[in-house]
């Protein structure tokens, strides 16, 4: 088979990958503790991901640009990447159940959610200037970068009390809170080498999306006198703002590359629009103003070990800190932190390993705070392999990711709902478990 013949069905995979994910779309989610300002794991690619979102010290194609542009230099010819994932999010939440002797006797689940999200990725890098003391490698990524989805549905039932059998079990509301939307990420950048063992970087980016966030509750059992308590919340947010990165890659040895990267704060600004609409006084409100996000710094430091195996094998470790207590809301003056942000400290792992049939095989391991309760953090476990076809490289991966946390009810329950022998507690335990699966297609031309 001749290199063009290669090429051309490279091309037409890839052409037909571009046109699944522009019917996909992206509709990534993640657990309702960081619906507010974005989920911290999205997806950016198979590669990328299988190796537990390594970057910083480690040539990602054109999502490069996005975690150390530094990088970019690596690439000599042309790079394009894009690929998908799906994800299935399930949330369970538990309040302790006691006996009447007021005893600890085990977790009780009061809510379950299953739902699947879409998410998608896309990025190119190609040589531009073949210099030999200042060679420059451009990059472009499109990316999820902080999504906000999140879905809570529930039915509330009246319980068996005062032994009538007639109530038992009547849907008393159904309740929704849904928050949709993704601040997605679009990153141009630039690498330059200086020398043969250090080299620099830049990128620019330019970030946009929306928040919708609805809350919904029915009222289904309305008493002879008594009133509707049936309303609908909606807030959407329209949002978009640019911020740059800079990079700096050096080559200790042959096998050692370390990497450093700095992401200025995000503005993102637009309307903030929000509407209320209750049944009983039959009443809809609308408000509105320009607000703003203005996410925080971000610092990244990662190394990059090639030990002398043949075939090869790579480890990258890294970490990156976001002090997301320096979190701008425009509803709070300056650097206020009402809402008590945490600073965040990610460390990941990736580790590949090529075998003699070109067929990479994959780990990844992820460590991450929550910025919105300092006591939860999240466990990611991945892996990966890939698959050389039609000169290029279809690769596929597995994600699962734990997260466990105490929170507040999305909607309160009355205070006797369970009967006078019975107390609500207003919080719950939180567990949240995502698994995701994601393929993805690499050509270089």
């Amino acid at each position: 088979m001749s290199k063009r013949t290669t090429h051309k069905g490279a091309l037409l995979a890839l052409t037909g990958l571009m046109a699944f994910l522009g019917m996909a779309g992206p509709a990534l989610a993640g657990p309702q503790i960081m619906s507010a300002y974005g989920d911290q794991l999205p997806w950016y690619s198979a590669e990328v991901n299988a190796m537990g979102a390594t970057g910083a010290a480690l040539y990602r194609g054109g999502y490069s640009a996005l975690f150390n542009p530094a990088f970019l230099v690596a690439e000599q010819s042309v790079q394009i990447n894009a690929g998908l994932a799906l994800e299935q999010s399930a949330e369970d939440r538990f309040q302790p159940l006691f006996d009447s002797f007021d005893n600890y006797v085990t977790d009780a689940a009061i809510a379950s959610n299953r739902q699947h999200y879409w998410s998608t990725g896309f990025a190119a890098a190609g040589r531009v200037l073949n210099g030999e003391k200042y060679p420059v490698t451009l990059g472009v990524s499109l990316t999820d970068r902080y999504p906000f989805g999140y879905t809570f549905a529930e039915e509330l039932r009246s319980p068996y009390i005062h032994n009538d059998p007639t109530q038992r079990d009547q849907i008393l509301e159904t309740r929704l809170h849904e928050v949709t939307g993704t601040l997605r990420q679009l990153s141009l950048g630039a690498g330059v080498g200086l020398g043969d063992r250090f080299s620099a970087g830049l990128a620019v980016n330019y970030a946009f999306g929306n928040r919708n966030e609805v809350t919904t509750v029915r009222d289904q059992l309305i008493g002879l006198g008594e009133d509707d308590e049936s309303y609908r919340n909606e807030s959407d947010y329209e949002l978009s703002g640019v911020n740059f990165t800079l990079g700096l890659r050096g080559q200790i040895n042959e096998r050692i590359e370390v990497g450093v990267a700095w992401e200025s704060q995000l503005n993102v600004d637009g309307h903030f629009g929000f509407e209320s609409t209750t049944a009983t006084p039959d009443t809809t409100l609308i408000s509105g103003y320009e607000g703003h996000y203005r996410y925080p710094n971000i610092f990244r430091a990662g190394l990059t070990f090639q030990p002398r195996t043949d075939p090869r094998t790579t480890f990258s470790v890294e970490v990156e800190y976001k002090p997301f207590s320096e979190m701008v809301d425009s509803q709070n003056p300056g650097y206020d932190n009402p809402q008590n942000l945490s600073d965040v400290t990610d460390a990941r792992v990736g580790v590949e390993h090529v075998f003699y049939n070109g067929m990479p095989l994959r780990f990844g391991f992820r460590y991450i705070d929550t910025y919105a309760d300092w006591e939860a953090s999240t466990s990611v476990f991945s892996a990966g392999v890939g698959m050389p076809v039609h000169g290029g490289m279809v690769s596929a991966t597995v994600e699962l990711s734990k997260l466990t946390s105490i929170g507040e009810h999305v909607f309160g329950y009355p205070e006797e709902y369970l009967g006078d022998g019975y107390q609500t507690d207003p919080e719950a335990r939180i567990e949240d478990t995502r698994f995701r699966v994601g393929v993805g297609y690499q050509v270089n031309f």
